[in-house]
């Protein structure tokens, strides 16, 4: 079973998407509030979703970039602003707006679990950033 990470500094909204994704059969790898708490969990994660202001500040797309590259991890952010990051983030598959469905968080993790192995349709909720993105670094 694939672990989901949360990055999310309110802890109610992580709570909830916790008990979520374990409703829906899903291992939660834990929940992480700054880059330093996702860098220790993100070995034990297969998946992620990824708020963008956190405690230490807009954080969120560096994180996802980060879970991406250096561990392989599917990457969605979750946030209330989705336009701040309308032009994507290198290595994240896209972005959903909060607050997020059980239906769309269902939706939203079968597809990070299934897209890199076969051609699947994006659920309408999740929007998805251009893959041919170069890598900033």
């Amino acid at each position: 079973m694939e672990r989901v990470l949360i990055v999310e500094d309110d802890p109610l909204i992580a709570i909830d998407l916790q008990h979520m994704i374990h409703e829906l059969g899903y291992e939660t790898s834990g929940i992480a509030n700054t880059f330093e708490s996702a860098k220790r969990l993100a070995p034990h994660s297969d998946l992620a979703l990824v708020d963008v202001n956190l405690l230490d500040g807009a954080t969120g797309p560096r994180i996802g970039q980060f879970l991406a590259g250096k561990f392989g991890i599917s990457v969605v952010l979750v946030t209330a602003n989705p336009e701040v990051v309308a032009d994507g983030i290198f290595g994240v598959i896209g972005v959903i707006s909060k607050p997020a469905q059980p239906t769309t968080i269902k939706q939203v993790l079968e597809f990070m679990s299934n897209y890199r192995n076969q051609p699947v349709p994006h659920p309408p909720a999740l929007r998805l950033f251009a893959s041919d993105r170069r890598d900033p670094f």
